[in-house]
Order: structure tokens, then sequence, then C-alpha cells
């Protein structure tokens, strides 16, 4: 098995490459474009890391506040007492009338005992 290696390729190298095999049965050839691409080695911007830097570090502050000031309402919900008053009926009340209704003696306990 043979194989084309072109060690450090430069843009001359580009172009058509034609592999011919050949026996006593017959000649047969197959082609192909070879395109060379320059690597680009980028160096990372210092001003463009502070920049990122600066900018997670507020993201991460602004996290933390959010979660403590959630903690915080979670807490405060849940240690406040409540702001309604029990409704204590009396029994001459408007909300507090007694029912006209015959006693059941199956279902209801003597309410004089």
């Amino acid at each position: 098995m043979e194989r084309l290696l072109i060690h450090n390729a430069t843009l001359s190298d580009a172009g058509w490459y034609t592999c011919v095999v050949s026996n006593m049965y017959g000649q047969i050839q197959h082609s192909a474009w070879i395109e060379v691409l320059i690597e680009k080695t980028e160096t990372p911007n210092e001003g463009s890391s502070h920049v990122l830097l600066t900018v997670t570090g507020l993201i991460a502050v602004v996290l933390f506040f959010t979660a403590v000031a959630v903690l915080a309402a979670i807490c405060w919900q849940r240690r406040r007492p409540p702001n309604t008053r029990p409704l204590v009926l009396k029994e001459n009340s408007i909300y507090f009338q007694p029912l006209s209704l015959p006693v059941d003696p199956d279902w209801e306990i003597n309410r004089n005992q």
C-alpha cells in the first residue's frame, strides 16, 4: 500500500493530484483537488480577556446578590407573623346566627350535655 505524504505543505502545493494504478490487467486513475489551508494562530488579546474577566466577575456578583436577596425573602416570609387576626364570633354578631333546624338524634350529640 502506497501513500503520498506532503510535509510542511505550502500554498504552492495546492492543485490537482492524480493517482495512477496499473497492472497486467490494465490501468486506472483517479484525480483529486488538494487545497492547502493556512493555519491561523491567534494570540489572545489582553484587552479582550480583561473585558471577559470583568464581565464574568460582574455576572457572578449579580448572581450572588440575587441569591442572597431570594434567601432573605424566603426567610422573612417564613418568620413573619401572620398579618390577619383570627375571626372571633360572638353569639349576637352578624356572622354568627344559630340555625333553627330540628335536631337529628342519629347524627348530632345532645347539646345540653
